[in-house]
């Protein structure tokens, strides 16, 4: 740890603990091949994910994962949340096993709402060139979600400037906290559709605490059926099962991110999902 810089939360050294764990796992793991698991593989953003089961950001913030993330069952690995253009980690030069990287981006601490475009855009322009997705990521202290579509279409506009540089424009997705999502069925579609008339391409649609398994799938019911097919949800939040993660996708989730589920020592969602990894 760097000198001056804060301690680290207990929640912080368990993450840095299971990130190494699971290093470990995947090296003993001798498999090729692609990504694999219970549920196939899916299309979405332009995108072939080789399993629809990704890690959720704040868990492998410098991309660690990536390169191992196959032999775990894992389609995508999405690292930060970053919120310095310096800070952007170096990244593998392409998927290993299919596995596909996002990258959250999040506004600095000491910069407020106001004036956060410019710092997050710098982010977005450095991960444009090594990142199959950036995700938006509005934060703990996020403002309203107008001021955060803005941003969104910021990134947007940005992203179409760049595009000549890939083979396709990268795919952006916009975090939804819960607390955006708390009202009833008409309420919840405005905001959506806030982020996809700025030309998102995807929505994660976060849940958390005790209800979030309630609360997603009557989320991800109403917004699958309200939005155009082709804006993909995601849902992260109470994942630690496959038997919860085949709900999320019943009730019109394309993807689904987990977390915490990972960082039980010996997590029940890990074993299943590695029954289906490459050289299981």
């Amino acid at each position: 740890m760097a000198m001056g810089a804060p301690p680290l939360t207990p929640r912080a050294l368990r993450t840095r603990w299971a990130v190494a764990r699971l290093e470990r796992i995947a090296r003993r793991t001798d498999g090729g091949g692609d990504a694999a698991g219970p549920f196939g593989p899916v299309s979405a953003m332009g995108l072939s994910f080789a399993s629809p089961v990704g890690l959720a950001a704040g868990f492998d913030r410098r991309g660690r994962l990536l390169e191992g993330a196959h032999r775990l069952g894992l389609g995508a690995v999405e690292i930060g949340t970053l919120a310095r253009a310096d800070g952007y980690p170096v990244l593998p030069r392409r998927a290993v096993g299919g596995v596909r990287c996002g990258v959250s981006i999040g506004k600095p601490r000491h910069v407020g709402w106001d004036n956060v475009d410019h710092a997050c855009l710098r982010v977005l322009r450095a991960a444009h060139a090594g990142a199959d997705y950036v995700t938006l990521n509005p934060g703990r202290d996020c403002p309203s979600p107008a001021r955060f579509a803005d941003l969104a279409g910021a990134a947007v506009q940005l992203r179409n400037r760049l595009a000549r540089h890939r083979r396709q424009p990268l795919p952006l997705v916009a975090k939804l906290p819960s607390c955006w999502l708390d009202g009833d069925a008409a309420s919840m579609i405005a905001v959506a559709d806030m982020f996809v008339a700025a030309g998102v391409d995807g929505l994660l649609v976060s849940t958390e605490g005790h209800a979030a398994r309630r609360k997603a799938g009557a989320m991800l019911r109403v917004l699958s059926a309200a939005l155009d097919p082709r804006v993909c949800l995601i849902s992260v939040g109470g994942i630690d099962s496959l038997d919860e993660a085949a709900a999320r996708f019943a009730a019109g989730a394309t993807l689904v991110q987990v977390h915490r589920a990972l960082l039980a020592h010996d997590p029940r969602l890990l074993r299943a999902l590695r029954r289906h990894a490459p050289g299981r």
